[in-house]
């Protein structure tokens, strides 16, 4: 049994991301992205309707073609990031986050990351979650939307919605996050 849970480690490693202990963790991982997902349901629901969020040629459909590329890219930087060479990038972080590592018996509780990782593990998590969108919108049109499309509050299908752009906004801003990180504080050697 102790085996099965090392691998259940190993494999969710990708989304260790989510259990950084950092100052501004919650802000950019989840409160950001839950604000902008109450105004873009609010809009969507009142200004733009179901049927043009929904449909085969609807917003979510769209924005799931753009985001079906992102693996490549993410996964290339990803690579990118773990070949960098530049002294700073193995630097401690300034406020380091930290976590919880374990390898093979011995576990460490409290390992402050170096940029390098910090950065590997964003990037991993944006990986995933680019992946888990995709797999979301196709799961979520097959099992809810046809046969809960006429409800007349449509309250499957609005909460398939938020639930869809909660994970779009937290992709997007941490993308943007991301990408600050790598182009104007990994170059300060602060």
């Amino acid at each position: 049994m102790k085996k099965y849970g090392y691998i259940f480690y190993q494999l969710t490693r990708p989304i260790s991301y989510l259990f950084l202990n950092h100052t501004s963790g919650k802000v950019y991982n989840w409160k950001i992205p839950f604000f902008l997902t109450l105004v873009t349901v609010i809009f969507l629901y009142f200004l733009v309707g179901i049927d043009k969020v929904l449909t085969d040629a609807g917003l979510i459909i769209e924005l799931s073609s753009f985001i079906s590329n992102l693996p490549g890219f993410l996964i290339a930087a990803l690579a990118a990031i773990a070949t960098f060479n530049r002294p700073t990038i193995d630097q401690e972080m300034i406020n380091a986050p930290t976590i919880g590592v374990k390898v093979g018996e011995i576990k460490i509780d409290e390992m402050k990351l170096t940029r390098r990782d910090f950065l590997l593990r964003l990037f991993s998590y944006l990986t995933v979650l680019s992946i888990f969108l995709i797999i979301y919108q196709k799961v979520g049109y097959v099992v809810s939307i046809p046969e809960m499309f006429l409800a007349d509050f449509q309250i499957v299908e609005w909460l398939f919605i938020a639930g869809y752009f909660l994970f779009f906004w937290q992709l997007l801003v941490l993308l943007m996050f991301g990408l600050y990180y790598l182009s104007e504080r990994l170059n300060l050697n602060i």
